[in-house]
This record gives structure tokens, C-alpha cells and sequence, in this order.
């Protein structure tokens, strides 16, 4: 009769070794033997940039929604165009398409270029307000607050409100932010309000430094 040997394992239980076979695991070659997939996993750049851009706009919307009690209203106003322009300049990168700024002798909007279709079927390039985007819609700021806008050096004529767009003389912004990041033409817009001897400038430079100055009448 055959003899069957039985140890006993660390637990105290015996264990039948006969036709077993212990099996040693190489940590190594585990690692080696893992998918590309898996053992290669990591961020990519673009990935890692996009992260970035994201977590600045959540930074600018959290602005934008809380604001600051120790700032007047003035410094709010500006403090928000600043924040919605960084914004919007970050989302036209993203997206890859131009949005556009109009100012107003109250207020400001923004707008995108959008492909629209007419009735005939005709497509063209329009720019559109961005009346129904919540960060982008329009603003204004009331009757007390007076804008002043420099283009290139060059006083620019603004209107009261947004004027009814023609064949002849379509809806166009004032200011221009490229898919590419940058904003053109550089501009100062001056924020200033009634019986208030404080002047308040966002300036845009022609390398794209956006920054806001502050002076007294």
C-alpha cells in the first residue's frame, strides 16, 4: 500500500503534500507581467492642463458668487469684469472658438461667433449675445456708473444699449478673445460713478496683461 505523508502547517492543520506543488510568486516579474495598460498609467500633459484651466474656473466662479464685503461696489464691478474676462478667455481656448465683448455706456455683454443657418439654407458666421449663458450673460450697471473705453489709444464711441442688427451694419464686439489666449485689441475701460471721486480702470496690455488701476478725479 502506497504511504501518504502528512505535515502539519504553521496553522496547526494538516496539509496533504502529495502532488502538491508550492507556488513562489516573483514580485518582479508580477509587475513585468502586468498589462501596458495598467503598468503605464499616468497624466498626460494635456490632461494635466486641462485640470489646471478647470480649477481656475471653479476658482473664478467661486469669485464671482461670494465676492468681497470689505471691497466697495465700484472695485466689485471691475474686480467681476476682470474675473469674467480671464473666464472667458480661458473657455474660448478650451473650446477652441472666438468670443467677443461690447461695452455699453452702462454695462458690457459678451458673444460668441455661431454658424447660423437662414431660411433659404444659407450659413454664415454671426456673432451672438450670450443673453441665456449664466457667468456670460449681460450686465449693467445702472444708471449711476459711467463706462469710458480706450481702444489702441483711441476713445471709442459707445452706445446707450445694444442697437438692432442690420445687413448693413451687423452686431460686432469691441474686443476680440481668440482661441489662441489672446485678447485683442489691447483697451483700458474706465468704471466711474456719480458724486464718487473714485476712478477705477481695467487695462488689458498688448501682451495680454490684464490688471486694474485705481486714481482719484
Amino acid at each position: 500500500m502506497e504511504k501518504v505523508s502528512t505535515l502539519t502547517s504553521a496553522t496547526g492543520l494538516p496539509s496533504n503534500t502529495r502532488g502538491a506543488r508550492t507556488a513562489v510568486v516573483n514580485p518582479d516579474r508580477a509587475s513585468r507581467s502586468l498589462p501596458r495598460s495598467v503598468a503605464q498609467q499616468g497624466f498626460s500633459l494635456l490632461e494635466i492642463m486641462v485640470v489646471v484651466v478647470i480649477i481656475g474656473i471653479l476658482v473664478s466662479i467661486f469669485t464671482l458668487s461670494v465676492g468681497s464685503f470689505a471691497e466697495t461696489e465700484n472695485t466689485e464691478h471691475v474686480r467681476r469684469l476682470e474675473a469674467l474676462l480671464e473666464l472667458a478667455s480661458e473657455e474660448a481656448a478650451i473650446q477652441g472658438r472666438e468670443i467677443g465683448l461690447r461695452f455699453y455706456q452702462h454695462g458690457y455683454e459678451f458673444s460668441g461667433r455661431t454658424l447660423v443657418t437662414d431660411a433659404e439654407g444659407l450659413q454664415q458666421w454671426l456673432w451672438l449675445p450670450l443673453d441665456e449663458d449664466r457667468l456670460l450673460k449681460p450686465r449693467n450697471f445702472g444708471e449711476d456708473y459711467f463706462v469710458e473705453l480706450e481702444i489702441e489709444g483711441k476713445q471709442a464711441e459707445l452706445e446707450y444699449q445694444r442697437m438692432e442688427a442690420t445687413e448693413e451694419k451687423p452686431y460686432e464686439p469691441q474686443i476680440f478673445l481668440l482661441s489662441s489666449g489672446e485678447i485683442a485689441p489691447p483697451f483700458n475701460a474706465t468704471l466711474r460713478q456719480s458724486f464718487n471721486d473714485e476712478l477705477l480702470m481695467l487695462s488689458v496690455s498688448p501682451e495680454g496683461k490684464i490688471e486694474i488701476k485705481a486714481d482719484d478725479i
